[in-house]
C-alpha cells in the first residue's frame, strides 16, 4: 500500500495534472456556496491579481526579465475599456479583446526596446514607464477623467442583459483565470518555453549557450512580454467592468511592486504561483484592515508594507523558489507544471 507521501506524488505527477487542475477548477466553482458575500468579493480581488501575477512569472521566471510596470498595461486595459464603451457604446466583451490586442501591440513595440537591456536596468525603466503612464492619466483629464477617475463603466453584459451582482463577476474573473492557467501551462511545455529555460539562469540555463545553439532570444522573450502584457490588459478591463470606476491611483508604481512581490512569494518556477501569492498576499492585506483597525485606530497602509517586506524576506530565506517549492518537495521529479 502506498504511503501518504507517495500518493501526493501520484496526484502530482505530470500524467495526473489535468486532474488536479480540473480539481482546482471544481472548488472554485463552488467557493460561493459555502464562502459569504465579503468572501466573494475577496476572491474576486484574488482573481484579477492572480491574472497579472501570471502573465509576470513568466516574464520573469521564464524569460528573465525583471518588470515593476505591469500597472502600465493593467491600467491600459481598464481605461481602454471604459473610454470605448461609455463613449463609443460597444459592446465591453469586444473592446475587451481590443485592448488585449493593443496591449500586445504596446508590449512588443517596448519589449523590443527593452529585450538587450538585464536585471536592475529593465525595472528601472519599467519602473519609470508606470510613472509616466499615471502622469498621462492625470493630464489627459477629458479622456480620462484625470485624478477624479472616470465613472459609469458599464458592466460586462451576458445576454442582451447586465447583471450587477458580485457573483457574476466572480464567476468571469475565475473562468478567464482557468483559461490563460491552461495556456500558460501549455506554454510552459511547449516550443517556447523550452527555449525560454535554456537561456533562463532560474531554469539551469545559459543564454550564451542558447545563442551558440542558434536560440532566437530576442523573439522569445518580446513574445513572452507580449503575452504578460496582455493578461495584465485582461485583468484591468475586468476589473473596469467590475467596480464601474477607475482612477489613476489603483494602477500605480504601488500596484506594480506589489505583483512582483506575489510572483516571488508564490514561486516564478510555475505559474501556479500566481494563485498562491495572491492568494496569501490580498487575504493578509484583507486581514490587517479587519484586525489593525480595532488594535491601533487609523490607517493600515504602514502596517501593510511591513506584512508585505517580512513575508517576502522570509520567503527569499527559507523558500527561495517559492511557495511552489513546498509542493515540488513532494515530487520525485520536476514534472508538474
Amino acid at each position: 500500500m502506498r504511503t501518504v507521501k507517495e500518493k501526493i506524488r501520484a496526484l502530482l505527477s505530470g500524467r495526473e495534472h489535468r486532474m488536479v487542475l480540473a480539481l482546482f477548477a471544481v472548488v472554485l466553482m463552488t467557493v460561493p456556496l459555502v464562502a459569504g458575500p465579503y468572501g466573494v468579493i475577496v476572491m474576486v480581488d484574488v482573481g484579477l491579481y492572480s491574472i497579472v501575477t501570471m502573465g509576470l512569472i513568466l516574464l520573469m521566471g521564464f524569460a528573465g526579465q525583471i518588470s515593476l510596470g505591469q500597472g502600465v498595461f493593467f491600467g491600459l486595459g481598464a481605461y481602454m475599456s471604459g473610454i470605448i464603451t461609455t463613449r463609443c457604446g460597444l459592446s465591453p466583451w469586444l473592446v475587451l479583446l481590443v485592448a488585449a490586442v493593443a496591449a500586445g501591440a504596446v508590449a512588443i513595440v517596448v519589449g523590443r526596446a527593452l529585450v538587450r537591456l538585464r536585471g536592475l536596468i529593465v525595472a528601472g525603466v519599467t519602473l519609470a514607464l508606470n510613472l509616466v503612464f499615471c502622469s498621462l492619466v492625470v493630464s489627459l483629464r477629458d479622456l480620462t477623467g484625470g485624478a477624479t477617475g472616470l465613472p459609469l463603466i458599464p458592466r460586462l453584459p451576458l445576454g442582451g442583459f447586465a447583471p450587477s451582482n458580485t457573483l457574476f463577476s466572480y464567476y468571469v474573473v475565475w473562468i478567464v483565470a482557468i483559461l490563460l492557467l491552461v495556456f500558460s501551462l501549455n506554454l510552459v511545455n511547449s516550443r517556447t518555453g523550452r527555449a525560454l529555460k535554456s537561456v533562463n539562469l532560474l531554469a539551469g540555463g545559459s543564454e550564451d549557450t542558447a545563442q551558440v545553439l542558434g536560440v532566437d532570444i530576442i523573439r522569445y522573450k518580446v513574445q513572452v512580454f507580449a503575452v504578460g502584457a496582455i493578461y495584465a490588459s485582461i485583468a484591468g478591463s475586468l476589473y473596469a467592468h467590475y467596480t464601474g470606476c477607475i482612477e489613476p491611483g489603483a494602477f500605480g508604481v504601488h500596484f506594480s511592486v506589489l505583483v512582483a512581490i506575489m510572483a516571488i512569494i508564490g514561486g516564478m518556477t510555475s505559474p501556479w504561483g500566481a494563485f498562491l501569492g495572491a492568494g496569501l498576499i490580498v487575504s493578509v492585506n484583507e486581514a490587517l484592515r479587519e484586525v489593525m483597525p480595532a488594535v491601533v485606530g487609523g490607517s493600515t497602509g504602514a502596517y501593510e508594507l511591513i506584512a508585505y517586506g517580512s513575508i517576502l524576506v522570509a520567503t527569499l530565506l527559507f523558500l527561495p523558489q517559492g511557495l511552489m517549492s513546498i509542493w515540488r518537495r513532494l515530487q520525485p521529479q520536476e514534472r508538474f507544471r
